[in-house]
């Protein structure tokens, strides 16, 4: 709730390179999200249990970074730090719920109420992400949410879920250049449609000064967190591109195996 001492409110900036960046990274999740769907559906055993572990590391820590990312493309009139271990933890939701997402899309058959039950798992699973993120924050401010627009991003990210399993659901077996093409654009959609969300959650999100910070604002600067956006942004980008290589490979090599062979992929 807002109250007397949270009138006040410090006024943020974002830094549009970061925003492109934490899209770009959102667009090549959602495609390898939607690539290892069919690489999950495709195989059986062992094999379907890894790539399932493997896909929901890879999908999460895409998910997390664009999230991650968009919180350093803000800044505050304060220095501000997070705390490793809750940061760790939103990582953690977010691995948790590209797991859930992919072993829903992997499924033989999915009708309205897996998908939407699904959805408001991975809904909530993405709000938890982006909500204990905000609260791994350290800084000499108070923060407070608007209470419309918190329970507006939890919707949306359901909303965004629900077209995410759908779309990758539907396109997990499609391996033409037709299909790759319907990939992308769902990706690029996707990916905004998380960014969104995101952003969603930011307006949210407010910060009051405290006695302390309007007395060292004057006094202190602010540094930039860019090299640390672009650092995660390019390990990620490394961890997604080995997960498209592993599954092109795969694909490649199972396609190869003669039917009369019996082997199961």
């Amino acid at each position: 709730m807002k109250t007397a001492d949270m009138a006040i409110t410090m006024v943020g900036a974002y830094d549009m390179r970061l925003v492109f960046l934490s899209y770009v990274i959102a667009a090549i999740a959602s495609y390898v999200a939607l690539d290892l769907a069919g690489r999950v559906t495709a195989s059986q055993g062992t094999a379907r249990k890894l790539w399932l572990m493997g896909g929901a590391v890879a999908m999460g820590v895409g998910i997390w970074s664009m999230h991650f990312i968009a919180m350093l493309a803000f800044s505050l009139p304060v220095a501000v730090s997070y705390d490793t271990m809750i940061t760790l933890a939103s990582l953690l939701a977010a691995i948790g719920t590209s797991g859930i997402a992919l072993f829903i899309v992997s499924r033989e058959a999915m009708g309205m109420v897996p998908l939407i039950s699904g959805a408001v798992l991975m809904g909530a699973g993405i709000g938890t992400m982006h909500y204990t993120g905000m609260a791994a924050m350290r800084l000499e401010a108070s923060m407070w949410y608007d209470q419309t627009l918190f329970v507006t991003s939890v919707i949306v990210a359901i909303v965004v879920s629900t077209v995410a399993l759908w779309l990758a659901f539907h396109l997990r077996g499609e391996t033409s250049g037709t299909g790759t093409l319907q990939k992308i654009v769902s990706a690029l959609v996707m990916g905004a449609a998380i960014v969104g969300m995101h952003f969603t959650g930011q307006a949210a999100t407010n910060f009051s000064p405290t006695q302390a910070s309007i007395a060292a604002q004057s006094a202190s600067s602010v540094g930039s967190h860019s090299w640390l956006a672009v650092a995660i942004g390019v390990m990620t980008g490394l961890i997604l591109m080995l997960a498209l290589v592993s599954s092109f490979l795969n694909r490649r090599t199972t396609s190869h195996v003669p039917k009369e062979a019996g082997v199961a992929h």
